[in-house]
């Protein structure tokens, strides 16, 4: 198994509103191309998550319908990174293009009932209260105001969250993800294609997918001591996080499965703001799921693309000063028999 590289990145703006699958494919296709300075004609690999045959067209618009040994074509974008990274790592591609799109928002894959559920489970275990589920939700949305692609870019105070509607206790308005519609993609290359491109070219140390019938942590922490143990990294090591987060307990229980904290020590994390940009790990500096807004075909390409961002010193207010080894989580830990994707790069 050789050596992985983020090449380049790309995505659309995230949005309520249909857009055009096709359009869409055109902009985070050229985008990721265009960062990671290489020809459409040099890609010989294509992983595509969507569930919209016109997207499919939109890619090719700029790929080309040219021959490629390898191509992926599924509904997850957990998946199609899964796979891509699997055939550059193996030697089967040199350069693949791997993008995800969400076309319409659908209704929530979790039932608010559910999340609700997990969110008490979760409260009655480890003592935290609504005020720490509404303190990671603000902090989220402060990150979130810096992100110009982000769906929600308005930062929200702890007060205002908790004075939302209320959905079924202790879950707000203002805490829960919406379905969202936008692209992202990225490319990714070997060793050589990677060195080629100078020190810049972030390497992806670690890609694992988890597929298992359960909720909570349990599932999360072994898709986190696999990775781990593949990049060859502690969690100490660990500069900051993208975490999929449709509630706040989401991530507050990945906190613990990712074992930046002790079973049932979350919510000191919330009060120290070890989690908060200038904190010791940030955590969704992009504004995550809350901001973002919740995907599927783009789900855990999207947040390689903050990541990317962030190794390279190019994100803006939200740059995390000297990071060097990111986190990338997706798959909601209150979701059941969600996919696990833990992804780690370093520069």
């Amino acid at each position: 198994m050789s050596g992985v590289h983020l090449l380049g990145v790309g995505s659309t703006s995230l949005s309520r509103r249909p857009r055009g699958s096709r359009h869409l494919a055109r902009e985070a296709v050229a985008a990721a191309l265009a960062d990671a300075g290489v020809d459409a004609a040099e890609v010989d690999g294509v992983a595509i998550a969507s569930a919209d045959p016109g997207f499919d067209l939109g890619c090719y618009d700029v790929l080309g319908k040219a021959h490629r040994p390898y191509k992926c074509r599924c509904g997850l974008g957990a998946i199609a990174l899964h796979s891509s990274w699997n055939a550059v790592a193996a030697g089967a591609s040199d350069l693949v293009v791997c993008v995800g799109h969400d076309a319409a928002p659908a209704a929530a894959p979790v039932s608010i009932e559910t999340q609700a559920a997990a969110a008490r489970e979760y409260m009655q275990h480890s003592g935290a209260t609504e005020e720490h589920l509404a303190r990671v939700a603000a902090k989220n949305r402060r990150h979130g105001a810096a992100n110009p692609h982000a769906l929600l870019g308005v930062a929200a105070e702890p007060e205002e969250i908790l004075a939302s509607e209320l959905l079924v206790w202790p879950l707000r308005r203002l805490m829960v993800a919406e379905p969202s519609m936008g692209a992202a993609a990225v490319v990714l290359g070997s060793h050589d294609a990677g060195r080629s491109r100078g020190p810049k070219a972030p390497r992806v140390r670690a890609s694992v997918l988890l597929d298992e019938d359960s909720t909570g942590g349990a599932a999360t922490a072994r898709a986190a001591r696999l990775g781990y143990f593949s990049a060859g990294v502690e969690p100490e090591e660990i500069d900051l996080a993208e975490i999929e987060d449709p509630t706040p307990v989401d991530e507050l229980e990945a906190y613990e499965a990712l074992e930046f904290a002790p079973p049932g020590s979350g919510p000191e994390l919330v009060d120290s703001g070890f989690t908060a940009l200038g904190g010791v790990v940030p955590v969704n500096p992009s504004g995550g799921a809350l901001c973002q807004g919740q995907v599927t075909g783009a789900g855990a390409i999207l947040p390689l693309v903050e990541l990317s961002l962030q190794l390279r010193d190019r994100a803006g207010h939200r740059q995390v000063p000297g990071a060097r080894v990111g986190l990338a989580l997706s798959g909601s830990a209150s979701t059941p028999g969600a996919v696990k994707s833990m992804t780690i790069v370093s520069i």
